[in-house]
């Protein structure tokens, strides 16, 4: 066996001291410390060496900060530190993230540096705390300072209290953070704007917007100027609240303030602010000053500007200001291409959107969100084929792979498209083998299979999809209620109903108005009527879609009195009532026998603006007119029909011919098939039914 190698020589000091100094990474440079302490112990390394270190690693690296203060007691001739030291490691903490090694170097900072910590190491301390969102903690430590429970008691300076301030904002109890403010100058503290910004962003962003501005307003006559910072909360509060006319007053009023201007930071806020609001023209003035007042505008400034165009639909005005960036060598990220692709898919045009979606593969700066948006444009435009080929091309690169949005985008483009097999087959193919689906994928095809029918399948894609672990939410029970209800398998609907209240998710107004409807339609009377109670009793208010379905199942019911009464709710309700609703009723009074009162509503409905009949209204009143036998009156109604520029269709005329039939003018009924076919109309079965027994009963028609 050899004899084992000696340990190499260590560096000499004055090489480690060099290397400690010159090493560009901290923490190796923190190595060479920790070697020149082992292997000369008796070596007073130099103070301001050691601080140098010290700041070094609060900058770049403070994991490593421990590691240096375990050190410290190690040292033959210990350093001693001002206080600068002890804030140096505590906000590097506190920026990192890292309140338990705050805590710890808080409490060994007369062992460690050498120096009691005074109130600005208690600030940081509390700041450490507020920044990882211990709470708590803050609020123990800050009632902990004039009890004395770190050592000394110390009176709370007005950087305390902005801290906690921020903490109390940032946790949304605002009644508690107006409160001390209001406090503070009763506690010998003025408040500053740090202090009014903070309290001002807080209220903005809680939705205390008249609170923040009435703060602006006190600045001056508290003698505290206003900055960017505080304007800038409260332009992004107005912006947040769409309150135009506030964020556009604020912003006037920093213009005009002497002592303020904006900075780019302002910019970014009134342009994504204005953009979002669709105020192009206001956008314009905007960008205009922040170009003329030599702030440079950046990729963000740019993106802003490009994705607010291409959301109004101005993807020319888009493409001129991605010249711009272009022109201005600035770097083009992918939020800027995917804004680009998807306004040009919005706007239709798919050729557009290829060439940047091209872009950003040559540019190699793809991701999963620029996949999802093409394909989302592809599928709306009905280009099924390269859609799915584009699906097939992200299974194959190897810095993406498809996410539970790019699975919904698929499967609901699939579907929307008619390839309800194809969509099911992907879906499948994504829960078997572990992938992440979220409650759109498995809705979309749930709508899907229900509008087509496929209750049974509808139903077992929703078991699956309870099985996997993803909750159903109003969207996936009513898809599948109103498939029900259109399959007639109302008992189905109905369970499908208590399952959404047993598994918590709230019943919708949809909800409702698909069951009650179903009901109706079922002839399940009592069960309807019980429901829409239930609705009410919810605190649910019944819409003009609960209200049709009321009138018509009433009606069905022969309870035209109980629809009158309906009708009469709706108009004291001051809601708008469509032709629909009001051919519903008319429909129930016809069949009722009560013609006269349905042409009287058919006369009300002309002098109302926004409810022309149309050409069920007047089907309708026409057919109870021939029931009646009031041919002259239904005569005039197909006139009424040809004055307004309607149509006749196939419905219409079968209505006129067995009208004239019943009412002994078979001739007149018969002669209108040639008017049917010259017109290009199709005759239908009943068209054929109606002839024939007109023949049966009267005999060969003499012409």
């Amino acid at each position: 066996m050899p004899p084992a190698q000696p340990d190499p020589e260590p560096p000499p000091i004055h090489r480690l001291l060099e290397l400690i100094k010159s090493e560009p990474d901290p923490a190796a440079a923190l190595s060479h410390l920790e070697l020149l302490i082992s292997t000369r112990p008796a070596f007073p390394t130099p103070q301001p060496l050691i601080f140098h270190l010290l700041r070094r690693l609060a900058t770049a690296a403070p994991s490593h900060l421990p590691r240096l203060l375990g050190l410290l007691p190690r040292m033959r001739h210990r350093p001693r530190f001002s206080e600068s030291a002890a804030l140096v490691v505590l906000s590097a903490f506190s920026r990192a993230l890292m309140p338990d090694a705050a805590l710890a170097a808080f409490r060994d900072l007369p062992s460690l540096l050498g120096c009691n910590p005074g109130i600005r190491s208690h600030n940081a301390l509390l700041d450490a705390f507020v920044r990882a969102r211990r709470f708590s903690d803050a609020d123990a430590f800050f009632a902990s300072l004039s009890h004395g429970a770190f050592g000394r008691r110390l009176a709370p300076n007005l950087q305390t209290y902005n801290i906690i301030l921020r903490s109390l904002c940032a946790r949304g109890d605002v009644d508690r953070a107006v409160s001390l403010f209001g406090s503070l100058r009763r506690r010998g503290v003025d408040p500053d704007r740090v202090t009014y910004s903070t309290l001002m962003s807080g209220l903005a962003k809680h939705d205390r917007l008249d609170g923040a501005l009435d703060l602006l307003d006190e600045m001056p006559k508290c003698g505290v100027r206003a900055d960017a910072i505080c304007y800038n909360a409260l332009l992004s509060g107005c912006f947040k609240n769409g309150k135009f006319e506030k964020a556009m007053r604020v912003w006037e009023q920093l213009v005009r303030d002497p002592g303020a201007s904006p900075n780019l930071a302002t910019y970014k806020v009134m342009l994504d602010g204005l953009c979002k609001l669709g105020r192009f023209k206001e956008t314009g003035e905007v960008w205009s000053r922040m170009v003329a007042n030599n702030h440079r505008p950046d990729t963000v400034t740019h993106g802003i500007l490009i994705h607010g165009l291409c959301r109004s639909g101005d993807v020319d005005g888009a493409v001129r200001v991605y010249s711009e960036m272009v022109k201005a060598g600035l770097v083009l990220d992918v939020a800027v291409y995917n804004s680009l692709i998807k306004g040009f898919c919005e706007a239709g045009k798919t050729g557009e959107a290829w060439k940047f979606w091209d872009s950003t593969g040559f540019s190699g700066i793809r991701d999963i969100t620029t996949y999802n948006i093409m394909m989302k444009g592809l599928f709306d435009s009905g280009m099924v084929k390269e859609a799915t080929e584009l699906l097939a091309q992200l299974e194959n690169d190897a810095s993406c792979s498809p996410d539970k949005v790019t699975f919904g985008t698929v499967i609901h483009g699939l579907c929307q498209n008619g390839f309800a097999n194809k969509a099911f087959e992907i879906l499948e193919d994504a829960r078997t083998s572990g992938k992440e689906l979220d409650v759109f994928s498995y809705s979309s095809m749930i709508n899907r299979f229900c509008k087509d029918g496929r209750t049974d399948d509808a139903k077992m894609v929703y078991e699956n999809m309870v099985k996997d672990g993803c909750k159903p939410n109003s969207h996936v029970y009513n898809a599948l209620i109103n498939g029900f209800c259109r399959a007639c398998k109302i008992s189905d609907a109905v369970k499908v109903y208590a399952e959404m209240a047993d598994n918590g998710c709230s019943p919708t107004i949809i909800t409702y108005n698909t069951l009650i409807d179903g009901l109706f339609k079922a002839e399940k009377y009592q069960e309807a009527s019980s429901l829409t109670r239930e609705m009410i009793e919810r605190g649910l208010k019944p819409d003009i879609k609960t209200y049709g379905s009321l009138i018509r199942g009433l009606c069905r019911d022969k309870k035209i009195d109980s629809a009158l009464g309906i009708w009469s709710e709706i108009l004291d309700a001051g809601l708008q009532v469509d032709v629909m609703v009001h051919n519903i009723l008319m429909h129930g009074l016809c069949s009722a026998g009560k013609v006269d009162e349905a042409f009287r509503l058919y006369l009300e409905m002309k002098q109302k603006k926004n409810c022309s009949p149309n050409l069920v209204t007047y089907n309708t009143l026409m057919d109870g007119f021939y029931e009646i036998g009031s041919v002259d009156k239904a005569a005039s109604l197909w006139t009424t029909i040809l004055d307004d520029g309607l149509k006749p269709d196939i419905v219409t005329y079968n209505i006129r011919i067995k009208g004239l039939c019943s009412c002994n003018r078979t001739p007149e009924g018969v002669l209108l098939l040639d008017e049917v076919l010259a017109r290009g109309i199709i005759p239908t079965v009943i068209t054929w039914n109606i002839l024939v027994r007109a023949v049966i009963k009267y005999g060969p028609i003499q012409i």
